[in-house]
């Protein structure tokens, strides 16, 4: 397989243990440090001993840790804009990234859309060299703010996730119900426009205290608080680019739901940034324990999706009450007037885009309208270039789907697929998605446009053959 070439990154472990100073007493002759013993001693600039600036030995070190991070911040995002413009140029993307970080000179790279699904919201995201530096952060962080979170709050957290939050949820129903032989009841709330609402200052002085607390390594911890300065006050009013028709933006406006048009400097985090993503699981983390350890309650929270189940309403709708006054004066959220309900669990609910009645989870009615909506879509753009994309937008509503009672729905939407995308795919029942055929998957399709073989096969002859192509 082809890799990028490597960056020729020197270390003091390959120039030998001595790294000479810069400070020379003449024209020949220059102080050196002898890295085991740590004595300095004098010698010629022209022997076999690597000369080296003590200085750049750490800026070096600081290069090599840079491109650890944009391999590991690529590895699931190869094929998206930002990563393919990046690598373009990456050697040298990296190496202006790496002085600037070091003159402390970054600049923030972001930039503005709006996703029409599953409604309409705003999302700023950021450049391929904004993401390194988060990713470098949450390399570093993420595992102290994983044992300071309850496992009640499931939003990008590795083994959770919205399976394993209706999980959880369908299990609590059933211990408080005593499998479902007693009156439990499932209150629901939801903050409204909670990132826009997320207090900078806040968030900035929780981590920092996270920082200067556990990361003992003085040049480490000042690297983490720059990133945290830089990415936290990115400030998206004056610094995104908008990628979107700007008219699009009045319904958002209008609910006050614009980070970039509805709020001051000091308030409004960036959806679609993976520090932020993090952020807003700690940020509710003492609000999480206090239902959890303090109240011991059958508690639940997704980002901003909140559900309670208990035994007595009007007890549990007295302390939600409470809880609401508490995200209010404490965290200056409030509850969004619509999205309150208190049901009795015989009722059934939603909750993350499924349904689920007693043991039974269903899949929600907006997701099969949008299956059935990009299906009608791709039907019409049926070509041999297309496969991937095809299998890769109807597969994720099939992902979301097959671990639901939604087995005849899937089936339905299959009905639905052109004849014509046939000779370029199948539908794979046991895995329940969509195969491209020989011939027309990735690599193949690559190899035949561009008339270049990849080593996908490691030395072994390629047995595969174009279905339009005849043996000889």
């Amino acid at each position: 397989m082809w890799k990028p070439r490597q960056l020729r990154v020197r270390n003091v472990a390959s120039a030998g243990s001595n790294v000479w100073s810069a400070s020379r007493y003449n024209a020949n002759n220059a102080w050196y440090s002898n890295g085991n013993n740590g004595y300095a001693n004098n010698n010629n600039l022209y022997n076999t001993y690597s000369a080296l600036p003590v200085a750049n030995y750490y800026k070096e070190m600081k290069l090599e840790n840079l491109i650890n991070d944009y391999l590991g911040c690529r590895s699931n995002k190869r094929r998206s804009t930002d990563s393919v413009y990046f690598e373009l140029h990456w050697e040298r993307d990296l190496a202006r990234l790496d002085r600037d970080f070091q003159n402390r000179v970054i600049v923030p790279f972001l930039y503005a859309f709006l996703a029409p699904r599953p409604r309409l919201r705003e999302v700023i995201a950021c450049l391929m060299q904004m993401k390194i530096l988060q990713y470098h952060f949450d390399v570093l962080i993420r595992p102290l703010v994983e044992e300071r979170l309850t496992d009640r709050t499931f939003n990008n957290r590795i083994g959770y996730g919205p399976d394993k939050a209706m999980e959880k949820l369908m299990e609590d129903i059933r211990i408080v119900s005593r499998n479902y032989t007693r009156d439990c009841y499932v209150i629901s709330r939801d903050i409204r426009a909670y990132f826009p609402s997320s207090d900078l200052d806040r968030s900035y002085q929780t981590y920092r205290k996270l920082i200067e607390e556990n990361i003992k390594d003085p040049q480490e911890r000042d690297d983490l608080l720059y990133i945290l300065q830089r990415v936290n006050y990115a400030n998206p009013r004056l610094n995104a680019v908008l990628r979107s028709p700007r008219h699009l933006w009045g319904e958002i406006i209008k609910n006050g739901k614009s980070v970039i048009f509805n709020c001051d400097p000091w308030h409004g985090a960036c959806l679609g940034n993976q520090f932020w993503q993090v952020e807003k699981n700690f940020d509710l983390n003492d609000f999480d324990h206090f239902q959890v350890d303090t109240c011991g309650l059958h508690y639940i929270r997704f980002v901003d999706d909140m559900r309670w189940v208990v035994e007595n309403k009007r007890a549990g709708l007295a302390h939600v009450a409470q809880s609401e006054k508490i995200l209010k004066e404490q965290y200056g959220y409030e509850m969004h007037p619509r999205k309150r309900s208190c049901q009795h669990f015989s009722k059934g609910g939603e909750f993350i885009g499924t349904w689920y009645k007693f043991d039974r989870i269903y899949v929600g009615n907006r997701v099969v309208r949008h299956a059935e909506e990009t299906i009608a879509k791709w039907n019409r753009l049926a070509s041999e270039n297309a496969v991937d994309h095809f299998t890769a937008s109807i597969n994720s509503y099939f992902g979301m789907m097959k671990h639901k009672n939604a087995y005849g729905i899937i089936r339905n939407l299959v009905d639905r697929v052109s004849p014509k995308w046939k000779q370029y795919c199948e539908f794979n029942d046991a895995r329940r998605c969509f195969e491209a055929k020989p011939g027309y998957r990735h690599n193949e399709i690559l190899e035949r446009k561009y008339l270049f073989k990849l080593n996908t096969n490691y030395g072994k002859k390629s047995t595969t053959q174009h279905p339009g192509v005849q043996a000889a």
